[in-house]
């Protein structure tokens, strides 16, 4: 699959243009510069999603090594499954750095409260993790049979019925992931925001331990 700006590149650039905003905010704020903790967390959950994108589509191109090929028009090679997990860890980076730029964003911006603490929004990441995970898990379950996208037809002349049934499943569980992404996101921002209007009161978001 051809790539004209590499993603090494690309996060080099990101990361780079981080390291200069981090010193100009310094350079005018001193100690009560905050970019670089900004920036520190909206690259851990980058991090983060990489990490669930690796293990997710290394595991789901297992289960449909055509998904990848026709669906991501990777290459069939016999390490396929190792290009698909670095596929989707290029997607679960880039997913990951919007999500938490969106949840800084909305945790932290100007408002009669203050803005919410760095330490609960790390303790707070488990949240669109578990989302991912869970809804990975339960859309497949629970939808793989319908074909929204009417893929049968489409792979009818290409691929055996077994191997169109194992596509959509994959399709249902990326669906899954990216969905429940979406609901713990916002379901991590609601909490931030009702910590933040009460910082003084115990987190009650956080996973029992």
């Amino acid at each position: 699959m051809p790539d004209h700006f590499p993603f090494s590149y690309r996060i080099a650039l990101l990361l780079g243009l981080m390291l200069v905003v981090s010193l100009v905010d310094y350079h005018r704020n001193g100690a009560r510069a905050v970019k670089f903790r900004e920036y520190g967390f909206v690259i851990i959950a980058g991090v983060v999603g990489a990490m669930v994108g690796f293990v997710n589509d290394l595991i789901t191109s297992s289960i449909s090594p055509d998904y990848f090929i026709l669906g991501k028009g990777l290459e069939e090679s016999p390490d396929l499954q190792v290009q698909s997990g670095l596929f989707g860890l290029q997607v679960g980076f880039s997913a990951g750095v919007i999500g938490g730029a969106v949840c800084l964003y909305a945790s932290r911006r100007k408002s009669a409260h203050p803005p919410a603490k760095f330490s609960s929004l790390f303790r707070l990441l488990w949240m669109p993790v578990a989302g991912a995970i869970l809804g990975g898990i339960a859309l497949p379950l629970g939808f793989s049979k319908f074909d929204p996208v009417r893929f049968s037809a489409q792979l009818e002349p290409l691929l055996s019925a077994g191997r169109i049934s194992r596509f959509r499943q994959v399709w249902w569980t990326h669906i899954g992931l990216y969905a429940g992404m979406v609901v713990g996101l916002a379901a991590m921002i609601l909490c931030a925001a009702k910590e933040r209007k009460n910082p003084a009161r115990k987190p009650s978001c956080s996973p029992a331990v």
